[in-house]
């Protein structure tokens, strides 16, 4: 892996976190069934045969792709308003709202991540092990006491300091990523756990844990992330990635 390639994913997640839609700039999650009025995002917002709609005044400053939205408009993606981003997706259980406020507190007060300096011990080889049938494993949420069902496709093995660990591995970001706790979550690391992701390459799967980043809900209330299952604690201590965010004392 070369330096620029390390330096271009660290510019990609400073956007994805610091950015005017960026995590630290979550400031509301709203699931949308019965007609919705958001806090910072025009219209009122519903459900109509099945897919997500907007209903705004005449002259409402929200628009798509730097059009204007008027009228009632089925609507998917990011959309603007004044200071805010309105970023809509669907959930297994309809369809969702996020407001992301380009001056949120979380984004103005926010003063960077400690990361562990690079060390090439913690990035290494791993091997992904499919399962016959994926499995549905119940997997615990941060911010409330459900068990939501995530389906496993298998296991990836590797070595760390001379240990083996094998971890339950999700499909998602383009591969194979998984959620982990290991000797410094708690301590050294942000407390409910990491993610990271496993790299596909002709040779089989890497995984850089000097690429391992907090999740979303480090930087937002109004995140809600998944915790490590029992097979994805690691007893090694995996001093590398990301670590914990930095505040500033008075948000600018």
């Amino acid at each position: 892996m070369s330096d620029d390639d390390f330096e271009s994913w660290l510019a990609a997640r400073a956007e994805e976190v610091a950015g005017p839609a960026g995590h630290t700039a979550l400031t509301g999650t709203y699931p949308v069934a019965d007609p919705l009025v958001i806090d910072g995002a025009p219209g009122t917002w519903s459900v109509q045969d099945g897919r997500l709609a907007v209903t705004v005044e005449p002259g409402a400053p929200l628009t798509k792709d730097g059009v204007p939205v008027t009228g009632t408009a089925f609507v998917e993606g990011d959309l603007e308003a004044p200071g805010v981003t309105i970023r809509t997706f669907v959930r297994e259980d309809g369809p969702v709202v996020r407001t992301y406020e380009h001056a949120a507190p979380g984004r103005t007060g926010f003063a960077g991540i400690d990361r562990y300096p690079y060390d090439e011990r913690f990035r290494v080889p791993a091997t992904f092990e499919p399962f016959a049938v994926p499995e549905a494993t119940p997997i615990p949420y941060q911010r409330d006491d459900v068990l939501r069902a995530h389906v496993v496709p298998g296991e990836l093995a590797f070595a760390l300091a001379g240990t083996e660990h094998r971890v339950r591995a999700f499909e998602g970001h383009g591969g194979l990523w998984f959620v982990f706790a290991d000797a410094t979550t708690g301590v050294s690391t942000y407390r409910p756990g990491r993610f990271v992701e496993a790299r596909g390459t002709p040779e089989g799967y890497v995984v850089d844990f000097n690429r391992a980043y907090l999740p979303p809900c480090a930087f937002s209330d109004w995140y809600n992330c998944p915790l490590p299952p029992r097979e994805n604690v690691l007893t090694t201590a995996v001093e590398a990635g990301e670590r914990s965010v930095q505040r500033r004392a008075h948000p600018v």
